[in-house]
């Protein structure tokens, strides 16, 4: 199978990377979910063909927004990063460190959508200042409110059917990852 909105190819090789970003994770026999973008298994097909569109029929603001999408997922994916560096539990860096995949492969989404020659380089802030699990995983449940809000504020602006597909089943992803930062520590 293979994940419209990613790309990648789904199997039982690699189907419980990631698996850590999920609520209910994938098993051999049951594949819920793209162990690369986190996208539900609605999104999957036997086509080799994915998710996309043509960067010349885009509007303006299509674009924007697209590029405004991608440097919100690599901001969130590079505080996943640092946060699974910072964190006192295995058990949390490993939530972390899955979730900052999952961030980036959205960002790889996005710049592969709207046509774009690179993931940007952002500035990193601080995050030392949170220095415990629960601060840690209270500042990723206000990205992924945030992300969420992000893809339903833009949602009637995007000119492309395809792209409205995209943010939805990003948008879901995000709400998983807002169950996960819940869970005690």
């Amino acid at each position: 199978m293979r994940c419209l909105v990613c790309g990648m190819k789904v199997n039982t090789k690699n189907f419980d990377l990631n698996k850590y970003s999920f609520i209910k994770g994938n098993e051999k026999e049951n594949i819920i979910y793209c162990p690369f973008c986190g996208a539900h298994k609605i999104y999957f097909d036997q086509k080799d063909e994915v998710y996309s569109v043509n960067k010349e029929k885009l509007d303006k603001q299509s674009l924007k927004i697209l590029d405004m999408a991608m440097k919100l997922e690599v901001f969130n994916g590079e505080f996943y990063k640092e946060a699974s560096k910072l964190a006192k539990t295995e058990r949390v860096s490993k939530i972390f460190k899955d979730l900052s995949n999952i961030e980036f492969m959205h960002a790889k989404v996005h710049k592969r959508l709207g046509g774009f020659s690179k993931l940007p380089k952002l500035n990193k802030p601080d995050y030392t200042r949170h220095d415990t699990d629960r601060k840690l995983l209270d500042v990723a449940k206000d990205r992924e409110k945030h992300a969420i809000n992000f893809y339903k504020k833009y949602e009637e602006k995007i000119s492309s059917e395809i792209i409205l597909k995209i943010f939805k089943a990003l948008t879901d992803v995000e709400k998983q990852h807002i169950e996960i930062t819940e869970k005690d520590v």
